[in-house]
């Protein structure tokens, strides 16, 4: 008969305890809100943030509950490494370097999240290990008492005895920790079982039940008084968590007065109900301000997508777009939890439009990257060809042709940063080359020039200074060699050339009517051996066009006169020549006349140059 009730176990169940409400786990999750996060929640945290969080995690006694949680977190990390990564990739590329040669340098943050990560893994693992083998041990020892309890059932000891021990496995029971929730239900009804037999088969009087039913309830009291403290308690989390352990603890017991086991249940059940509904009111805040989170969101949704319409056409606009985009990144990470309804619309909304605007500077600067590198090439093009001149010694050609090759650089675009200075360089290299050359040969110029003048004055002063001889053929040879060293004297700055000039042609003449004094020689060898030194040298032929060309005119404008002179004396006829006015035009016709041939004698002497 026993085997078959022990197959059958019949429990007799207290009706008031299926009105217990249990708090399930996700609820408690849901008001752990300073511990536990969301994956909306985790979107709006920085990387050193969510780090904050993982170490939060580490340093919590049970890591297993909120492991989930930390996998997120992690998951997160992992996208903000590669973001990171591609955008200083970005970076590093924008200027045209190959991507290959990029090397990121090692982040801090990195190395601590996996230090972190691994520690947080190897608790877990070790936390689960010790509740299995905890759960376990507590298995082993419940399992034990059931077996002791059917012991009792064999009534092999006396009743006072047996009620001792009997009482003592009660108190073990209940001191014993979890078992695997598998176990859970099956040990529980055995032992529930097991306890009815054992009042069943001592046949406890009605004291022993009194005395059990007075401690139940003291027992239950107790319970009462802690479930009514917990409405003081300022964590609203640690008083759901121990509001369920004192449930499962009032489920444990059964047997206890009639006549007041429902007053004490509904005072347990009205200290719990007010916890319960702190839960609740929490709860319904938490809501509103979700609410008002996910309006927030949503505008900010606005302001990225517009800024993500933007056709940006300089690098200033781009870098204002990247202030606001940051501006607009800090409010979305400043804002918390938005209500699970919107099952991440809203981040997905906000997301794109950032990806837009990514996606809009990207192919800005890809098409400036074209811009610098096409600019580059003709920057280039303008540096082999100044190269190329920067050796002439065409001073004036050469120098026309680098200037406009300096107005056509600045026609030209920008390039990338990495190469402006360098091909700068080169090109002001080339064209500093030629102009310093160009600078250098025009101050020796002037040097020489100054030199030229010098040594011209120091000949007019020696030639103003020189005596000639009484042989004139030996002053004209030193003569000869006054006039080579005046043309070996080199070129002088045109300002001071015709003056130097003028100085010595009339110091030279001065030279030669001196020798003719001395020299006693008749005008006609004066005169051929004066042009002759002066068709020596470019001034002096010049001199001789300009005597030609003054005698010349002379000679023309007397022949002129006495023709007017000869055609006025016509219209006298024959009247006498004795007549005043005749004898004086016919006088100063004759000495006209006179004049010209002489003149035209001295034209002459004068060489066609």
């Amino acid at each position: 008969m026993q085997n078959n009730e022990e197959k059958n176990p019949i429990v007799n169940e207290d009706p008031t305890q299926k009105a217990i409400p249990v708090i399930s786990t996700d609820e408690l999750e849901s008001e752990n809100a300073d511990v536990l996060i969301s994956e909306d929640e985790i979107e709006g945290l920085n990387k050193t943030q969510l780090i904050d969080k993982l170490t939060e995690y580490l340093a919590l006694e049970d890591v297993h509950s909120i492991f989930p949680a930390a996998v997120l977190i992690k998951k997160k990390l992992d996208e903000l490494v590669k973001e990171e990564y591609d955008s200083k990739l970005q970076i590093f590329t924008e200027d045209g370097s190959p991507a290959e040669d990029f090397e990121p340098k090692a982040d801090l943050l990195d190395e601590k999240t996996e230090q972190i990560w691994k520690s947080l893994n190897a608790k877990k693992v070790l936390q689960r290990k010790q509740k299995e083998k905890s759960a376990q041990e507590n298995l082993s020892t419940k399992k034990l008492i059931i077996e002791e309890l059917k012991e009792l059932l064999k009534g092999n000891e006396n009743f006072s005895a047996s009620y001792h021990k009997f009482q003592a496995l009660q108190s073990k029971w209940r001191v014993t920790g979890n078992v695997p929730i598998q176990d859970t239900h099956t040990l529980r009804e055995n032992y529930f079982f097991l306890t009815g037999k054992f009042y069943d088969m001592v046949k406890i009087n009605n004291e022993l039940n009194v005395l059990d039913k007075k401690k139940n309830v003291e027992h239950k009291t107790q319970l009462c008084e802690k479930a009514e403290l917990l409405n003081s308690e300022p964590s609203l989390k640690k008083a759901m968590e121990t509001l369920t352990l004192l449930q499962e603890e009032w489920s444990e017991i059964r047997n206890s007065s009639k006549e007041l086991k429902d007053n004490l249940w509904l005072r347990f059940k009205t200290a719990g109900d007010k916890i319960i509904e702190r839960k609740k009111e929490h709860t319904l805040q938490m809501q509103k301000q979700q609410k008002s989170n996910l309006a927030a969101k949503l505008a900010l949704c606005e302001q990225m997508e517009l800024l993500g319409e933007t056709e940006f056409v300089s690098h200033k606009g781009c870098r204002e777009a990247t202030e606001k985009e940051n501006a607009i990144w800090e409010a979305w990470q400043k804002i918390s939890f938005v209500p699970k309804s919107d099952n991440g619309n809203c981040w997905t909304r906000f997301k794109t439009a950032r990806l837009h605007l990514h996606q809009s500077l990207d192919l800005f600067y890809a098409k400036q990257r074209s811009e610098f590198s096409g600019n580059l090439e003709k920057k280039i093009a303008l540096c082999l060809k100044a190269e190329a001149l920067q050796e002439s010694s065409d001073w004036i050609a050469t120098a026309e042709v680098l200037k406009k090759l300096q107005v056509e650089w600045k026609t030209i675009g920008q390039v990338a940063t990495k190469d402006s200075d360098a091909v700068w360089m080169r090109f002001r290299k080339a064209c500093d080359h030629f102009f310093e050359s160009k600078t250098n040969q025009v101050v020796a110029k002037e040097n020489t020039l100054k030199i030229n003048i010098q040594t011209k004055e120091a000949l007019i002063g020696k030639t103003d200074l020189f005596q000639p001889s009484e042989d004139i053929h030996q002053s004209i040879e030193d003569l000869k060699k006054l006039q080579e060293e005046w043309a070996l004297a080199g070129e002088t700055p045109l300002k001071d050339s015709d003056r130097l000039n003028n100085v010595f042609g009339k110091a030279i003449e001065n030279l030669l009517e001196r020798m003719k004094v001395k020299s006693n020689v008749d005008d006609k060898m004066f005169y051929r051996l004066k042009y002759e030194q002066m068709l020596k040298s470019p001034q002096g032929i010049e001199q001789i066009r300009k005597e030609r060309s003054v005698l010349q005119d002379k000679i023309k404008k007397l022949q002129t006169e006495v023709d007017q002179l000869e055609n006025n004396l016509s219209f006298f006829g024959k009247s006498k020549s004795t007549n005043p006015l005749i004898l004086e035009y016919q006088e100063k016709v004759e000495k006209t006349k006179l004049e010209i041939i002489e003149l035209s004698t001295k034209l002459k002497l004068i060489p066609k140059p």
